[in-house]
């Protein structure tokens, strides 16, 4: 094999070597954005879920001031419904006297 063949074969593997490298170099700024696609969105989710433990801690305080609210309700109505047997004992007796 002459120097000239050799040249050439080192030249060819020159341009494969630098066209290896080029793609290796591109594969690396995909996944580079990849990566920083995959953080944002990371971020954007985390942020999310922040959001809705917030909304859920609101729901629940909410719940149970309702929760307060109604049992109070209940104890009204109790107080109510034994005030009302208490009248209408009262105008029973009193009906049955009149008879």
């Amino acid at each position: 094999m002459n120097s000239d063949d050799r040249l050439n074969r080192v030249e060819d593997q020159m341009i494969d070597i630098k066209m290896a490298v080029s793609a290796m170099l591109d594969t690396l700024t995909q996944h580079q954005r990849n990566f920083e696609t995959i953080q944002r969105n990371f971020e954007v989710t985390q942020r999310n879920i922040e959001n809705l433990t917030i909304e859920i801690r609101e729901i629940r305080d909410d719940t149970r001031e309702i929760q307060a609210e109604v049992r109070e309700m209940q104890v009204e109505i109790r107080g109510l419904q034994t005030e009302n047997r208490r009248i209408l004992d009262i105008l029973q007796r009193r009906q049955d006297a009149e008879e």
